[in-house]
C-alpha cells in the first residue's frame, strides 16, 4: 500500500533526524541503495568473491564474477537491452544465454549484431570472452573495490551505500583465518568509497 519502513516504525526523533539528513545528503550522492546476504551462501574458498555475488545481486547482476563482469560491460556500452531482445526474439533464454555465454549461439549472433567491428565471427568470441572474462577463484582487493564502485554507480555518481553481511559469526568460525579477510574488506570498503560504504556485520553469542 506504499508504506515504508520509515513511516511506520515508532523511532526516537533523534533516528528519525538522522534519517531524514541521511535522505537530504543522498540527493547530492546518487540516491540510497543497500545489499544484503549471508557469505556462505556465496562463492566458495573467496570472501571478496563472496561478498562481490551479494552486491551483484542487489543491483539485478549474476552472482558469478565473469558474468557479471560481462553484463556491466554491457550496460556500460548501451546494448544489453538490444542484445537481451535479440536473444530472446531468437527463442533463447536469456539467463541460460548468459550462464554459458562462453558457448551460447544466440547470444554471440546478438553480439556479432549489435558490436559488428568488435566481434568478426562466432569463434573469435569465444578466444575474446573467455580472455576478457575468465573464471577465477579469487579476485584482489583493488578488482573488488573496482567491482565494486562499477556496480553500484549511478550515472557516474556513488551512491550512499550499506552492506548487511548476515551470520558473520557463525561463517568465521569455520576458519579463524576468514576474522582477518573479512576485516581487511571492511577497512578497504572503509577507506576507498570516502565514506559513502558502510558494512555491517551481524552474528549470534548463541
Amino acid at each position: 500500500d506504499g508504506a515504508t519502513a520509515r513511516g511506520i516504525a515508532d523511532l526516537p526523533q533523534d533516528v528519525r533526524e538522522h534519517l531524514k539528513e541521511l535522505t537530504v545528503q543522498s540527493r547530492r550522492y546518487g540516491g540510497l541503495h543497500a545489499a544484503s546476504g549471508t557469505l556462505g551462501a556465496g562463492a566458495s574458498g573467496s570472501v571478496r568473491l563472496a561478498l562481490l555475488g551479494i552486491v551483484f545481486r542487489s543491483v539485478g547482476l549474476p552472482e558469478q564474477y565473469p558474468l557479471a563482469r560481462f553484463v556491466m560491460w554491457l550496460r556500460k556500452e548501451g546494448i544489453e537491452k538490444e542484445v537481451r531482445a535479440h536473444v530472446e526474439a531468437h527463442e533463447y533464454d536469456w539467463d541460460e544465454e548468459l550462464a554459458n555465454f562462453y558457448v551460447a549461439e544466440g547470444l554471440h549472433a546478438a553480439l556479432i549484431e549489435a558490436k559488428p567491428q568488435l566481434f568478426a565471427s562466432s569463434n573469435s568470441m569465444v578466444d575474446a570472452l573467455q580472455n576478457t572474462y575468465p573464471n577465477v577463484q579469487d579476485v584482489s582487493n583493488q578488482e573488488m573495490i573496482s567491482a565494486i564502485r562499477t556496480a553500484i554507480s549511478r550515472e557516474n555518481r556513488l551512491p550512499l551505500t550499506l552492506i548487511v553481511l548476515d551470520e558473520v559469526q557463525q561463517f568465521i568460525r569455520q576458519d579463524p583465518s576468514l576474522t582477518l579477510k573479512i576485516q581487511t574488506i571492511a577497512e578497504r570498503l572503509a577507506g576507498r568509497f570516502d565514506g559513502r560504504v558502510l558494512l555491517v556485520a551481524t552474528g549470534q553469542q548463541a
